[in-house]
């Protein structure tokens, strides 16, 4: 009978005592081996301690798992969270049902407790091995949109891109002048005397159309002439922060606008996002919005936008030049301060050069997403490596700079 296990010899020790009035829990103890206190406990309703919760934890058995769940998820989706995103996940279930936040160790307790999860460094992400690795990293990204859009049955159709770029108000790209041949060094061009910092999240579909804008100015209040002076559409969104940067409520915030203006253009079930990993992109607020309204969200892996977000491929760069010409008629016009309305009505007329049907066709089918292509971006990144390998690095950088804006690479479009 010792080799039955004890919990197993408790349960038939209280049949027995069920089947049969006469057998006292004394006398059932000694017959199974087991103390006759834990049967009266038993009897009494106690739970075995491998079925209890310990007092110290949170969260109930099907919540953890929920958790667990959310984890793996994200994993698969190149989203591992920080242990800050594991309590903010932990405290979003908490309050629910009214209850107190967990503590501060809570998190790396939980991942360590718990077998599925690990916590591991990332690793930095250096030139040399990005030129090794690039090819693998982009075959098993390109495998990975590939099986998302199969597994949600996701269309072309709703496939979206989106990102975030900074404007600084006053700002002008450099760009080929004209001077006078006896002028020497390089030809300045003065800049207007506003640095105030301005954030625009833009999103994509690669049919060609373009999400209305949601623009982050760097303020307190919102003020009427920004809407009554700068003739922006009436779908355009403007919020404000102290800085002029997103914060994780501004990402829920776009997020919601996104939904408001593709919900009924879905084709199909879900919708797949395409972005990168900054921190509002996928915070826990912003993903249990996402699973809640049928968005699938897609990381791309660092130091990749340049060649494969669709946005950093080719809308970006275009955008931020035609700002600038804006900006330099301003000047011109003997204007040396930029405000923001004066920044609204540049930014518009930026946005409705860059951001075509055609342009934004084009930067798909240049990240290799619609149509699926990865040959093309693998192409063009063997390319590169072979021009790195053939040139100086002060070369290349000259050649950047000569030929583009600081923020445009070469991409694999460029080369078709």
């Amino acid at each position: 009978m010792s080799s039955v296990p004890y919990e197993a010899r408790v349960n038939v020790a209280l049949e027995a005592i069920q089947k049969d009035q006469n057998l006292s829990i004394r006398a059932a103890a000694k017959i199974y081996g087991v103390s006759d206190r834990t049967i009266r406990r038993r009897r009494d309703g106690s739970a075995a301690r491998h079925d209890t919760v310990p007092n110290s934890r949170k969260l109930t058995q099907l919540e953890e798992e929920v958790i667990v769940q959310y984890v793996i998820e994200l994993c698969t989706r190149s989203f591992p969270p920080r242990l800050r995103g594991v309590e903010d996940m932990a405290n979003q279930l908490l309050r629910t049902r009214d209850a107190s936040a967990v503590g501060k160790n809570w998190a790396s307790n939980f991942v360590r407790r718990r077998p599925e999860l690990r916590m591991r460094f990332s690793r930095k992400y250096d030139y040399q091995r990005a030129k090794c690795e690039d090819p693998k990293v982009i075959s098993e990204l390109f495998a990975l949109v590939w099986n998302v859009k199969a597994k949600y049955g996701i269309l072309d159709e709703d496939t979206y891109n989106f990102d975030e770029t900074g404007f600084m108000m006053g700002i002008i790209f450099a760009c080929m002048v004209v001077t006078t041949s006896d002028g020497r060094g390089k030809a300045k061009l003065a800049q207007p005397g506003n640095r105030e910092w301005a954030t625009v999240i833009q999103g994509v579909n690669a049919q060609g159309w373009a999400i209305p804008p949601f623009i982050i100015l760097a303020a307190q209040y919102h003020l009427a002439n920004w809407y009554t002076e700068s003739n922006l559409p009436a779908d355009w969104m403007i919020t404000t922060t102290d800085n002029g940067w997103t914060t994780n409520e501004v990402g829920l915030d776009w997020i919601k606008h996104f939904d408001k203006h593709t919900a009924s253009r879905t084709k199909g079930t879900h919708r797949l996002l395409i972005l990168d990993g900054h921190e509002s992109h996928h915070s826990t607020i912003f993903e249990l919005y996402c699973k809640e309204h049928n968005i699938v969200t897609l990381c791309m892996p660092s130091h990749s936008s340049h060649y494969l977000q669709p946005l950093d491929v080719g809308c970006f760069g275009p955008m931020k030049k035609a700002y600038g010409r804006q900006i330099e008629d301003l000047m011109r016009a003997h204007i040396t301060h930029v405000s923001k309305v004066e920044f609204l009505r540049a930014f518009r007329e930026a946005f409705f050069t860059s951001m075509t049907e055609k342009n934004i066709q084009g930067r798909f089918m240049g990240a290799g997403l619609v149509p699926h292509d990865q040959e093309r971006v693998l192409l063009w990144l063997c390319f590169l490596t072979r021009s790195v390998s053939m040139s100086s690095s002060s070369d290349i950088f000259q050649t950047r700079c000569t030929d583009t804006d600081s923020n445009t690479y070469p991409t694999p479009f460029d080369l078709s």
